[in-house]
């Protein structure tokens, strides 16, 4: 299955906040306003997963982005081999 079809399963579409090099990027919205950002990224055989839930922070009178807060804990710098991508993100997710 494709990576985007396995994220999209779990309710992350493609976001276009960044660029990263041989990587993609995806974002789901839950019902507390909470954003979580999800990047897979091939690094040689493997593939490495970095997750983070943010909160919007939304300054009142200001008419602005909101500034992103970093809730909870992240997951950072797992790597997976490639062939066990889809099991770790069913999982996980």
């Amino acid at each position: 299955m494709r990576l985007s079809d396995v994220v999209a399963n779990h309710g992350f579409a493609p976001c276009n906040l960044a660029t990263i090099e041989n990587a993609r990027l995806y974002q789901r919205q839950h019902n507390d306003g909470v954003i979580e950002l999800l990047c897979v990224q091939k690094i040689g055989a493997e593939m490495r997963v970095d997750r983070q839930p943010l909160i919007p922070l939304v300054i009142e009178g200001q008419l602005t982005m909101p500034i992103f807060l970093p809730l909870g804990n992240a997951v950072s710098n797992q790597y997976i081999p490639t062939d066990r991508l889809e099991d770790y993100l069913n999982t996980t997710l």
